[in-house]
């Protein structure tokens, strides 16, 4: 584990997620002020595939921020992989992102100009990974999400769903203890979608990977083991995926 995250590790559990009375506000003190998440207690257990189902407005993207450590809440605990992040320090917060998240979103944020086998890589570099191990890890990657012989093109030589796979090998290098899925179908065509879906069954079924999709349709979050409804800063209602089953 890199040193700067070793300081703020808690107890080991089977619990990935565990998050109590959420509050997240924006324009605090000002005329304003608005208060977007109003209390979310969430426990997602490791090994889950779990969805967060909500309208446009309903504080999604919001929690997914918090949830993937890129903005904190205003008021609540939570805790990812055993480490509490609300006592976690700035520079601190950044390392156990890039070591425990894997991201997955509907606009990809791949680079332009470079293939598809260094778009997978770069994370790696960044950790300081050493170019003959970022190539291999890489290229296992982009076998395994089937990209293994597209590795070389870049993302303006890809259709939309091989570069969605490309961005799912990419959030994958750092071995992540979870992924957020966000919208991850939202550009692609059904066929398209739902062979990226699949993938998602089989890193978690085969793989153990815990995954919180974020979506807004329930077509999908009947899909996973158990469906989140948020709505107006809430999660009104939980319950199990109509047709999980098929998908196991």
């Amino acid at each position: 584990m890199n040193n700067d995250i070793k300081g703020a590790m808690t107890v080991e559990s089977d619990v990935m997620i565990n998050a109590k009375g959420i509050i997240k506000k924006f324009n605090i003190g000002k005329e304003n002020e608005l208060e977007i998440l109003h209390g979310i207690d969430l426990t997602v257990r490791k090994g889950e595939f779990v969805s967060i189902v909500g309208q446009s407005g309903s504080g999604k993207s919001t929690l997914m921020n918090i949830i993937g450590i890129l903005d904190k809440p205003t008021g609540g605990e939570y805790t990812l992989d055993g480490i509490d992040i609300s006592k976690a320090k700035d520079n601190q917060l950044s390392a156990i992102r890039n070591q425990k998240i894997g991201f997955v979103f509907q606009t990809y944020n791949l680079i332009p100009r470079t293939s598809a086998i260094k778009n997978v890589e770069l994370p790696m570099l960044y950790a300081g990974v050493k170019a003959r191990e970022r190539k291999e890890r890489a290229m296992e990657l982009l076998k395994l999400v089937g990209m293994d012989k597209r590795m070389d093109h870049k993302p303006d030589e890809l259709s939309g769903g091989q570069k969605q796979r490309v961005a799912i090998a990419r959030a994958l290098v750092n071995d992540p203890a979870i992924i957020l899925a966000d919208e991850p179908t939202g550009a692609l065509d059904s066929g398209t979608g739902r062979a990226v879906m699949d993938l998602f069954h089989k890193l978690n079924e085969e793989k153990g990977i815990t995954i919180v999709l974020i979506t807004h349709s329930n077509e999908l979050a009947e899909e996973t083991k158990r469906v989140l409804t948020l709505r107006d800063g809430l999660i009104i209602g939980e319950r199990k995926g109509q047709n999980s089953e098929v998908f196991r």
